[in-house]
C-alpha cells in the first residue's frame, strides 16, 4: 500500500507520486487528506486509473472534500462506512473577478468534475448529493450509498475494528462486473467522447489540462505532424493562458461518424468564444474539426485537425 497524505496543492506536480508507485511496488492506494485543489486530485485520480491501482479508505484516516474525486480513480475500489466525505466544490474568486464571473466558473467546474465522476464509472447523482452540503457541512457516505452511487464496486466484508486484515489486493472475484450495454455502439461513444473534450476545452485551466493529458494517446497525429503527447499539453497549455476565458458549443446537426476497425472519425463544427481580459481582447467565430478515435475501455485521441472558418 501506499498512503498519499496532506492537501492537494494548486498546479501540484505528481511526479513524485509515480516514483513512489514505481520504487514502492504498492497496488493499493490510501489517503490521509482534508481535500484541497480539485484540478490536482482528479489528476492524480486519473493517474491511479491509468496505473490499474486499488484504491482503499479506513474510517481512521481522512479523505474529504477534493480527496473523494482522487479516491474515484481506483480500479476496485473498497471503504469503509463514514470514510469518504463530499461537499459542492468551491472557487476563492481571482483578484478582479466579478460575483457573476466566479459563479459561472463553479458552473463549468461543476460540469467538469461530473463528466470526471462519469468516466470513472460512478453515478453523477454523487455530484447532486454534494451540491447540498456546504463547504464546512461535510457529508460522510454510509456503506449503503457508496455502493449504491459505485463510489465502492468491493464490498469490505470485514469490520472498522478488523480493518487489519483488508487484504492489500481487493479480491477480483467481488467486484460487480456490469455487463456490456449492447445498445451504445462506438459511433455514440465516440461523439461523446468528442463532444466532452471540445466543451470541456472550456473549463478552468486545471481541468481542461487533466481532460487533455486522459484524452490523447502518447503519439498523436496532430494537425498533419506526429508529436507527443507532452507537446500537445503544453501547446493546449500555452492556448489556455492567451484565453483564460472559452466556450465552446459543438453544432449537433454538423457531426458526421464514420467507424471501422475500432477506430472511429467524428467531425463537425463548433461555435466557440474567447476572451482575455488582461489584454481587453475577445474573438468568436465557427471552426470546423476531425478527430479520429481509438475506441476501447479507454478512448483515446489518435488524429486531431481543423481549421477556422472564414
Amino acid at each position: 500500500m501506499l498512503v498519499v497524505s496532506g492537501e492537494f496543492g494548486a498546479n501540484e506536480s505528481l511526479n513524485g507520486f509515480g516514483r513512489a508507485v514505481v520504487s514502492s511496488g504498492a497496488k493499493v492506494i490510501v489517503f490521509n487528506s482534508p481535500g484541497g485543489n480539485v484540478g490536482s486530485a482528479i489528476r492524480l485520480g486519473r493517474m491511479i486509473r491509468a496505473a490499474g491501482l486499488d484504491t482503499l479508505q479506513l474510517r481512521q484516516l481522512q479523505c474529504a472534500s477534493a480527496c473523494s474525486l482522487a479516491f474515484l480513480g481506483g480500479i476496485h475500489r473498497v471503504a469503509e462506512p463514514g470514510s469518504i466525505g463530499i461537499h459542492r466544490a468551491f472557487l476563492k474568486p481571482a483578484d478582479g473577478m466579478s460575483t457573476q464571473e466566479a459563479a459561472a466558473r463553479v458552473q463549468l467546474g461543476t460540469v467538469a468534475i461530473t463528466s470526471y465522476v462519469v468516466e470513472m464509472g460512478v453515478d453523477p447523482k454523487l455530484i447532486e448529493l454534494a451540491s447540498s452540503y456546504g463547504k464546512h457541512d461535510i457529508r460522510y457516505l454510509s456503506a449503503g450509498e457508496m455502493a449504491e452511487l459505485r463510489v465502492t464496486n468491493v464490498t469490505a466484508n470485514q469490520s472498522p475494528a478488523d480493518t487489519s486484515q483488508v487484504p492489500t489486493r481487493p479480491n477480483p472475484a467481488l467486484v460487480p462486473v456490469p455487463a456490456p450495454d449492447a445498445r451504445q455502439q462506438p459511433e455514440s461513444i465516440a461523439v461523446a467522447f468528442v463532444k466532452d473534450i471540445i466543451e470541456h476545452h472550456g473549463d478552468n485551466d486545471d481541468f481542461a489540462l487533466a481532460q487533455v493529458q486522459a484524452s490523447y494517446a502518447p503519439k498523436v497525429d496532430y494537425y498533419g505532424k506526429l508529436t507527443n503527447l507532452r507537446a500537445i499539453v503544453q501547446d493546449k497549455r500555452n492556448y489556455y493562458k492567451r484565453w483564460p476565458e472559452r466556450a465552446y458549443n459543438v453544432r449537433n446537426e454538423s457531426i458526421v461518424v464514420t467507424c471501422a476497425n475500432d477506430r472511429c472519425m467524428v467531425s463537425g463544427v463548433y461555435d466557440w468564444v474567447v476572451r482575455s481580459a488582461s489584454i481587453h481582447k475577445q474573438e468568436k467565430g465557427a471552426a470546423n474539426f476531425s478527430y479520429t478515435i481509438s475506441i476501447g475501455p479507454y478512448p483515446k485521441i489518435i488524429a486531431e485537425t481543423g481549421n477556422i472558418q472564414r
